[in-house]
């Protein structure tokens, strides 16, 4: 059995976020998601392409990739010893991987936060909604987040990699 060079880069990226590339919750599966998104935002793109789904960007490529890489685990860390993403990769990916986390006083879990951020920066960027429309969406599809969504803009607008939305 091989394994495709996209998944193993996959690995890699995840690996360089510290994020894990276990799959087997729905948060599990949001976290891959969000922290792919931001690290393509901020300049490692992998190819996935995202459009907007009940929990935020989503892209049904990353989601196929991520089952095969749960399927293909050992073989994939096997191929990828001694192996390093690009450079370039690896600095876009540095500059994000603090954002990951939530504040310390944000009582959210890491996919929660990651929702919170990758959905505001793609209503921004991506849809081009004004802060207000933006925020409007948020308090309708995520009421529980939308309450943290001025720490998240802030993260954003620190940081950047990711730019100013919008």
């Amino acid at each position: 059995m091989n394994t495709s060079p996209k998944l193993l880069v996959l690995k890699l990226f995840l690996d360089q976020l510290g994020v894990s590339d276990d799959i087997a919750t729905v948060g599990d599966r949001k976290r891959v998601q969000k922290a792919v998104y931001l690290g393509q935002v901020a300049g490692a793109d992998l190819g996935y392409r995202f459009s907007w789904y009940l929990m935020g960007p989503y892209s049904p490529g990353l989601t196929e990739d991520y089952f095969e890489l749960d399927t293909k685990r050992d073989l994939v860390r096997e191929a990828g010893t001694g192996k390093v993403l690009h450079p370039q990769y690896v600095l876009a990916l540095r500059a994000i991987k603090p954002l990951l986390d939530p504040p310390e006083d944000i009582p959210l879990r890491q996919e929660q936060w990651l929702e919170l951020l990758a959905s505001y920066h793609y209503l921004r960027r991506v849809s081009k909604l004004q802060d207000s429309q933006a925020v409007d969406v948020l308090a309708n599809k995520k009421p529980a987040l939308v309450h943290f969504v001025d720490h998240a803009r802030n993260a954003i607008d620190r940081n950047p990699a990711l730019g100013t939305p919008g």
